[in-house]
């Protein structure tokens, strides 16, 4: 598995959410979420009784974590940011999934090639720092500068220290907090 691609991956996947809840709005957003999570358990459970499902099956193959339902990031995106759509507004949900996108990414590809301060869970300072960095970067182009500082602050926290899936956790962290400060 490569993980770099696996990141630019996940990178691309959530920017592609966060352009369609923009562009769709809350209504036809949740539709196509729902509709895009109830396609990937189909294809998860095809790929999963061991049907080759010509992108999917590919994308299993080659980067996907051993050991794991297939799809399972996939699917807790997702279901994140179906979850967070329902009970924010739009353009916190945006951010939240902004920021789940980029700084999950940016912290595993620069905490690999970078990270030498091993904190918590074989993650470093020098990942969590630059997934930081890198969140604050679209998170200052959506809220104001102090809402982001401290959404990509938070959220990095939560990604470094999340007991559960972080795929889960990073979207409703970051539309709480809009919540709070915005």
């Amino acid at each position: 598995m490569n993980e770099d691609c696996r990141q630019l991956v996940h990178l691309g996947f959530g920017v592609l959410i966060a352009l369609a809840i923009f562009i769709l709005g809350r209504e036809y957003a949740i539709m196509v979420l729902a509709l895009g999570l109830f396609g990937g358990f189909v294809l998860i459970d095809l790929v999963d009784r061991g049907y080759r499902v010509p992108v999917a099956s590919a994308l299993v193959d080659n980067l996907e974590r051993t050991g794991r339902m297939p799809g399972y990031g996939s699917v807790c995106f997702v279901l994140s940011a179906l979850f967070c759509l329902i009970f924010f507004p739009v353009d916190y949900v945006v951010a939240g999934v902004l920021t789940l996108a980029v700084l999950d990414s940016f912290s595993t590809i620069v905490g690999l090639h970078f990270g030498r301060h091993r904190i918590f869970n074989g993650k470093s300072w020098e990942g969590t720092a630059g997934g930081i960095i890198a969140a604050f970067i679209p998170l200052a182009f959506l809220l104001a500068p102090f809402p982001a500082a401290a959404a990509a602050i938070v959220a990095g926290i939560a990604e470094l220290f999340s007991p559960i899936e972080d795929n889960l956790v990073i979207p409703p962290v970051v539309c709480l907090l809009c919540f709070a400060l915005v």
